[in-house]
């Protein structure tokens, strides 16, 4: 289930500029239920984090999905998430950008994106409704859904990461256990409080598959 969306791009960027290495997984790397199938892949990115690439191909392959989630326990950066759906023609594109920072300060890389985001005013935007870790959400984050091959939020997803790598580029080195107890508790408050992504996994597999999902191999929390 070779899916090129966003996230063969955001390993490949990753892989010119750090040491990359892939986890094995074993049979967690594929898991299928309800005519429902996932490959999960879990990378290490020295010095950076944990890099989680989540898709999804479902309803006899008319409903394809990505996740991308790079967790950096090492710079004081946001959590990165980033979403592709496509389903019978019709595209959703997201890249948000969510607070587990230990220190904050006016950073370059919000008002760029926002500039982005300002650009594509006219792409009618996406909302999967109101969830706890809105408080926590970059008002630049990026959700659009359009129809057929318009291609520029393919474009602006990608604008989103290189700014996302200035910013890891710039960030000076944090405190690594902080930085990992600010992520803990944001993938906690997913299985806590749940979110679109968490619900689903629980419903196909079981607590004990979603609580491994969303921790250990989403977030990369040890």
């Amino acid at each position: 289930m070779n899916i090129d969306f966003i996230g063969n791009y955001v390993l490949t960027e990753l892989q010119n500029r750090y040491h990359v290495t892939e986890k094995d997984l074993g049979e967690d790397a594929h898991m299928s239920k309800n005519m429902m199938h996932f490959l999960v892949r879990v990378y290490d990115v020295k010095g950076v984090g944990n890099l989680c690439i989540l898709t999804m191909n479902g309803m006899m392959g008319l409903m394809k999905m990505e996740t991308v989630v790079l967790s950096c326990n090492t710079k004081d950066v946001p959590l990165l998430n980033m979403d592709t759906v496509k389903v019978m023609g019709n595209k959703t594109m997201i890249a948000e950008f969510y607070d587990t920072l230990l220190n904050h300060e006016d950073r370059t890389m919000e008002s760029e994106c926002q500039k982005i985001k300002d650009a594509d005013a006219d792409i009618p935007d996406y909302s999967s409704g109101e969830h706890w870790y809105d408080v926590l959400l970059y008002p630049c984050s990026y959700a659009k859904k359009t129809k057929g091959k318009d291609n520029r939020t393919d474009i602006s997803l990608k604008k989103y990461f290189q700014l996302y790598l200035k910013e890891l580029e710039r960030a000076e080195a944090c405190n690594p256990d902080e930085k990992m107890g600010k992520n803990r508790a944001f993938a906690q408050g997913l299985l806590d409080h749940g979110g679109p992504a968490v619900d689903s996994v629980r419903k196909l597999f079981g607590e004990e598959k979603a609580k491994k999902l969303i921790l250990e191999y989403m977030y990369g929390i040890k």
